[in-house]
């Protein structure tokens, strides 16, 4: 289409109006290209997650353990098991005691503890058999046995071969009851439960004499009972009220009426704690077999052989390493 002229006499005089295209241009013109950069849209593709690969646990190796008696061995022959039971009640330091007659190899020691089995109706913390020499076989806890406590000790030793008898026990624990005794201040402190119920004033032993520390038990109670020391040195031959036994060797807390003025000052004994006679009757009316004795200070330090309950100065460490079937 062309460009139209209009006359002078138009309202639109003067005004120029552009061409418009003509169809065929349209049609011929090309399309407008969008721009790529423009539309570009980032998408996040999912990559599949990789599932990690597990070895299968193989089950645990069950090695049986044979606790028969081993080749070529002969059952050993048990001579004495401490304490009785029965019907009495025991101290807290208390333990198991198992002495034989011959020296036992160590292949054999190991079966006997596996098959020798302690329960106790109170939670005992760390606890384990020990032989502190060939002969004794030996079980307590780490510290000591919980106040009012049953225990009882199962064997299979006759059942299987291993021994001449079952040493089954069953033990009742008492109340807790501790005494412990200082060499500098000549007094001892008695906690029974937790609490301080008594101090005693005690006369230990002198020079040369001395009594040893560390802990002992309550072995054996006498109203009355005669100590003899044939001397040379110091001989002696007197009726003791009152004496409670707490090593094989001859120590003992004791009431001694003679020595009265010197208790709670200076040690002036042949090696036993002296006490005064209201004391001494006391303790022989009230202590347990088992009940601590605990010396401390002294310069003499008291052997585990010397009593059942010396066994409790051997450090858990020790004690450990003197089983037999502990890993």
């Amino acid at each position: 289409m062309g460009i139209v002229a209009l006359g002078a006499g138009s309202a639109m005089a003067g005004v120029a109006i552009a061409a418009t295209p003509a169809v065929s241009d349209w049609i011929d013109a090309p399309l407008p290209v969008p721009s790529l950069a423009a539309q570009t849209v980032d998408v996040a593709v999912p990559v599949p997650t990789q599932t990690p690969t597990q070895t299968p646990t193989p089950p645990p190796v069950v090695v049986p353990i044979d606790d028969t008696l081993p080749e070529g061995m002969e059952p050993a022959y048990i001579t004495s098991v401490y304490p009785l039971g029965g019907q009495a009640r025991y101290g807290v330091g208390i333990v198991l005691r198992i002495t034989f007659g011959a020296a036992v190899p160590v292949e054999l020691r190991e079966v006997l503890e596996r098959t020798a089995t302690v329960e106790a109706d109170k939670p005992i913390g760390l606890a384990a058999w020990s032989w502190p020499d060939d002969y004794t076989m030996v079980y307590r806890p780490r510290e000591f046995w919980p106040g009012r406590t049953l225990v009882k000790l199962r064997t299979t030793w006759l059942e299987d071969g291993l021994a001449d008898f079952e040493p089954d026990r069953r033990i009742r624990i008492g109340r807790e009851q501790v005494l412990t005794i200082r060499q500098d201040t000549q007094m001892g402190k008695l906690v029974k439960d937790g609490e301080l119920i008594r101090e005693v004033p005690v006369s230990l032993g002198k020079p040369t004499w001395e009594t040893a520390s560390g802990i002992k038990t309550i072995m054996e109670r006498y109203e009355m009972k005669r100590m003899v020391n044939p001397g040379p040195r110091e001989p002696y031959d007197v009726q003791v009220p009152y004496a409670l036994r707490i090593t094989p060797s001859g120590e003992y807390l004791h009431a001694a009426p003679w020595n009265e003025h010197n208790l709670g000052i200076t040690p002036t004994s042949h090696g036993c704690t002296n006490m005064s006679y209201e004391d001494g009757q006391w303790f022989y009316e009230h202590a347990l077999e088992g009940d601590p004795v605990i010396t401390k200070g002294t310069s003499v330090d008291v052997d585990w052989w010397e009593g059942p309950g010396a066994v409790w100065n051997i450090g858990w460490r020790g004690w450990k390493k003197g089983a037999a079937a502990l890993p």
